[in-house]
C-alpha cells in the first residue's frame, strides 16, 4: 500500500455521497488516510484525470449515465497508472467477469466495506511496487549510461567477455591491442590476444575463476597485438553484467616489469579491507569471503562453520577503562581468537564482534571449539593501561554453511541471532543455529530442512493398515510421511508440502517415500506374502512421464508377479490436471501399478471424473464419516459406495474412530476400513488382526 503516513489520493465516481463517506470512514478505521474527491459526471472525470495525480479510483457500474467502461477508457487514453475497483449494486458474477475483462482490478459490492478495504490495500500495494519498479528501471538505465560513458573514457583497458568471447571493449582496450575499432574486437575469442607461450597459464587462470575459486593475484602475460607485436601486461578478472546478462569483466594494464600499478592497487585494496586496531580483515573483506564460501558450498558441496563472536561487556569496560583500555581488551581478544582460529579465517566484523569462517567443520566440532574458546577468554586476565587488569567473556553464535545454505545475509543473520540469544542468557556461551528448531517459523529454515531430509534420508515413514472387510486379501498399509523437528515433534505434509511444492520438491519427496517404503515392504513380504502399500503422491508426480517405468521396476524388485505398490493422487490434483491424469493413470495401469484417488467426493460431479481416468481404488473424503448418526450422511455414503461398487472400484473409508462408526460401515459395501479405532499409524508394518 501507500508509504506509511502518506495520504492516499482517492477518486470516487459515484452518485451517492453517503456511500463515498462510508468508504472513506472504513479506510480511516483501517489506518489508511485518504484525500478523496467525489465526481459525478464526465466533465468532472476528464478534469480530475487531467489535473490530478490519483492513487486509486472507485467507480459505480453506471454514474449519471456514465458506464465504468468510459472511465477505464479515459484512463487508458491518458496513459495513467490508476487502479480501478468497480462498486457493484449487488453481487453478479457476470458483471464481475466483464469488469475484469475491461481492465478493472476488482469488482466489489459497494457496501461490503471490509472486502473493499482489503481490495484497496492490495491494489495500493501493487501500485507502490509498480512505481518502485519504474523508478528502479529509470535509475538503472541512467546508471548504465553513466557506466558506459565512464568505460569509454577510462584510461584502463576494459572489456567484457562471455563464454570466452568479447562482447564489449572500450577505446583504451582497442588501442592497447592496436585495433582500429571496437567492432574489430567484439566477437573475438579472448585467447587470440594472448601469446602462445602464455596460453596454458591463461587457460588455467580462466578455469580457476570460472570454478569460483579465489584468485589472489593478477595474471601476468604477454599480450598479442593486431600487428603481431607483444606487450607485457597484467590481467584482473571480476564478475559483471552487460545488457542484463552475467559476464566477466577484464581489466588489462601494461606491466612495467615491477608491476607498480598492480602493486599499488593491491596495497590500496588491502588498506581498505583491514581493520586498523587489530590488523585483521574487516567486515567488507569478511562479507566477500562469506559470499565466496556460499558459492563454493552450492557448487562443490563444501562445508563451513560461521562463528559470530561478540564481546559481552564492552560498554562496562569502556566506562571503567576508557577508549584506550577498551582497545587493549579488543586487541587481546583478537589475539586469542587469532591464535585459535588462524588469522586467515578471522575478521573484525564490528566494534565488539568478530567473525570466523572455518572450512570442513561439523556442528558438533564447531560447538566444542567455541565452548573451549569461551572458557579461555573468560579465564584470561587482560592487562590494560595503568597497570590494571580486565576480564571479559564472549557470546558465540554458529551457523553452518552447506550446499542447502540460503544467501549470505541470511546465514550471517542466523549466526548473529544465535549469539544474541546467548547474550540475553547472560553471555559466555555458545548456540548453534538449527534449521529444525526454526522450521515452524521460517520458510528458509524449513526449505533447508526439507532439502537436507531428502538428501540425507531424514524423513520418517508411518504405516497404517487398511482392513479388508471381506478378509480375503493380504495385508494392505497406507504410508504417511513425516518431517522430524529438533524438539522431537514431527511435521505433517499439510505443513511442509506447500513450501515443498513452491520449490519443486514434491516429486523428489515422492521418490524418497516410494523408494524407502518399497525397501521396508520388500523385507515385510518375506513374512507376509502379498502385502501391499498405498503411497500418496503429489501433483508433480501426476505429471511426471518417467514415473510409470520407474515404479514398474520398483514393483518387480519387490514382487515380480504381484502388484505390491498402489499409487494414490488427490481428487483436486486429478481435476486440476485432468489431461495429464488420464495419460498417467492409463500408463501406470498398463505398467501393472494400480491407482487410487483420495479425498473423493468433494467436487460437484465426482463420478464424472472417473469417466476420464483409470483407477481401481477410491478413498472417500473424511467428510462422509463425520456424522453417520445423521441419516442424510448415511444415505450419501451408501449411495456413492453403491455407484462406485457398480463401476468395479474398491472403496476405502478412513477416519473410523469409534465402534459405532465401524458397525455402520461394515454393512455398506465398502472394501477397506481405516482409522485409529482399528489401528493407529505405526513405525513398522504390523497388522493387529484383533484391533
Amino acid at each position: 500500500m501507500a508509504p506509511k503516513n502518506e495520504t492516499v489520493r482517492l477518486l470516487v465516481l459515484h452518485e451517492s455521497q453517503d456511500n463515498a463517506e462510508q468508504i472513506v470512514n472504513s479506510l480511516k478505521n483501517a489506518g489508511i488516510a485518504t484525500r478523496p474527491e467525489l465526481i459525478a459526471d464526465e466533465d468532472e472525470l476528464l478534469d480530475a484525470l487531467k489535473d490530478g495525480a490519483w492513487d486509486i479510483m472507485l467507480a459505480g457500474e453506471i454514474t449519471n449515465g456514465i458506464p465504468y467502461e468510459s472511465a477505464l477508457a479515459q484512463i487508458r487514453k491518458q496513459d495513467k497508472d490508476i487502479p480501478v475497483i468497480i462498486l457493484l449494486e449487488k453481487f453478479d458474477l457476470e458483471v464481475i467477469e466483464d469488469a475484469l475483462s475491461a481492465g478493472a482490478c476488482d469488482a466489489v459490492v459497494f457496501d461490503a466495506y471490509k472486502h473493499l478495504v482489503f481490495a484497496i490495500k492490495r491494489e495500493l500495494a501493487n501500485l507502490q511496487h509498480r512505481r518502485a519498479r519504474r523508478k528502479a528501471e529509470a535509475t538503472l538505465a541512467e546508471s548504465e549510461k553513466r557506466c558506459e560513458l565512464l568505460l569509454d573514457n577510462s584510461r584502463d583497458a576494459i572489456a567484457y567477455i562471455h563464454d570466452g568471447m568479447h562482447i564489449y571493449a572500450n577505446t583504451a582496450y582497442v588501442e592497447l591491442f592496436a585495433y582500429e575499432s571496437t567492432e574489430d574486437v567484439e566477437g573475438m575469442p579472448v585467447v587470440d590476444l594472448v601469446a602462445k607461450e602464455d596460453l596454458a597459464n591463461f587457460k588455467d587462470y580462466l578455469r580457476s575463476y570460472s570454478k569460483g575459486e579465489s584468485i589472489s593475484k593478477d595474471l601476468r602475460f604477454h599480450g598479442l597485438r593486431a600487428d603481431n607485436s607483444k606487450i607485457d601486461a597484467m590481467m584482473q578478472l571480476s564478475a559483471a553484467s552487460y545488457d542484463g546478462e552475467p559476464c566477466t569483466q577484464i581489466i588489462i594494464r601494461r606491466d612495467d616489469g615491477e608491476g607498480n600499478a598492480a602493486v599499488l592497487a593491491e596495497k590500496l585494496k588491502e588498506a581498505t579491507s583491514v581493520d586498523q586496531v587489530t590488523g585483521l580483515p574487516n567486515r567488507q573483506r569478511f562479507e566477500e569471503n562469506l559470499a565466496e564460501a556460499v558459492h563454493a558450498a552450492h557448487k562443490d558441496k563444501s562445508r563451513y562453520a560461521l562463528f559470530y563472536l561478540a564481546i559481552d561487556n564492552i560498554p562496562q569496560i569502556n566506562l571503567a577503562a576508557g577508549l584506550t583500555g577498551t582497545d587493549a581488551v579488543i586487541k587481546a581478544v583478537a589475539a586469542m581468537l587469532g591464535k585459535h582460529f588462524n588469522n586467515k579465517h578471522l575478521s573484525r566484523f564490528a566494534d565488539s564482534a568478530f567473525t570466523a569462517l572455518v572450512p570442513a567443520l561439523d556442528p558438533e566440532k564447531a560447538r566444542s571449539e567455541a565452548e573451549a574458546l569461551c572458557k579461555e577468554v573468560h579465564d584470561q586476565l587482560i592487562a590494560i593501561p595503568g597497570g590494571k587488569t580486565q576480564q571479559t567473556s564472549i557470546s558465540v553464535g554458529i551457523a553452518m554453511v552447506g550446499e542447502t545454505a540460503p544467501d549470505p545475509a541470511e546465514i550471517l543473520s542466523r549466526a548473529i541471532g544465535a549469539a544474541e540469544n546467548v547474550k540475553l542468557a547472560q553471555g559466555n556461551g555458545v548456540q548453534v543455529f538449527n534449521a529444525a528448531e526454526k522450521a515452524g517459523s521460517s520458510d528458509s529454515a524449513l526449505l533447508e530442512l526439507l532439502i537436507d531430509a531428502i538428501e540425507n534420508s531424514k524423513f520418517k515413514l508411518l504405516y497404517q493398515p487398511l482392513v479388508d472387510v471381506s478378509g480375503t486379501s493380504g495385508e494392505f498399509y497406507e504410508v504417511f510421511v513425516r518431517l522430524p523437528l529438533a524438539d522431537g515433534k514431527v511435521m505433517t505434509p499439510d505443513d511442509f508440502m506447500p513450501l515443498a511444492m513452491q520449490n519443486q520438491l514434491g516429486a523428489k519427496i515422492d521418490r524418497w517415500v516410494m523408494l524407502n517404503a518399497a525397501k521396508q515392504l520388500k523385507e515385510h513380504v518375506k513374512k507376509a506374502p502379498n502385502a501391499r502399500v498405498l503411497l500418496n503422491l503429489t501433483a508433480e508426480s501426476l505429471q511426471d512421464s518417467t514415473l510409470p517405468a520407474w515404479i514398474s521396476k520398483l514393483s518387480k524388485a519387490i514382487d515380480p508377479n504381484g502388484q505390491p505398490l498402489v499409487l494414490q493422487f488427490a481428487e483436486k490434483d486429478v481435476v486440476a490436471y485432468l489431461k495429464a491424469a488420464k495419460e498417467q493413470t492409463d500408463a501406470l495401469t498398463q505398467s501393472g501399478c494400480p491407482v487410487s484417488i483420495s479425498h473423493f467426493g468433494t467436487t460437484l460431479n465426482p463420478l464424472n471424473t472417473l469417466k476420464h481416468i483409470t483407477v481401481s481404488h477410491i478413498k472417500l473424503d473424511r467428510s462422509f464419516t463425520q456424522d453417520l448418526s445423521n441419516e442424510q450422511n448415511m444415505g450419501a455414503i451408501k449411495k456413492i459406495t453403491g455407484e462406485l461398487h457398480a463401476q468395479g472400484k474398491q472403496v476405502i473409508v478412513s477416519y473410523v474412530e469409534t465402534a459405532q462408526i465401524l458397525s455402520k460401515l461394515w454393512t455398506l459395501g465398502v472394501h477397506y476400513l481405516q482409522g485409529h479405532y482399528l489401528q493407529p499409524p505405526g513405525d513398522t508394518m504390523h497388522y493387529d488382526a484383533q484391533g
